[in-house]
């Protein structure tokens, strides 16, 4: 029973930081557009 809840809370745990790794990557990409966008506009 213990053993099941432990791994019940590691997979929300998985899952929360999957969402977590995905946000950054999309503030990463945002961010990166943003300098590429302000290079161009200096170019």
């Amino acid at each position: 029973m213990a053993i099941s809840q432990e791994s019940d809370e590691i997979n929300s745990t998985t899952l929360a930081e999957k969402d977590l790794i995905s946000s950054v990557d999309e503030v990463m990409n945002s961010v990166k557009n943003d300098a590429s966008a302000t290079e161009n506009l200096a170019t």
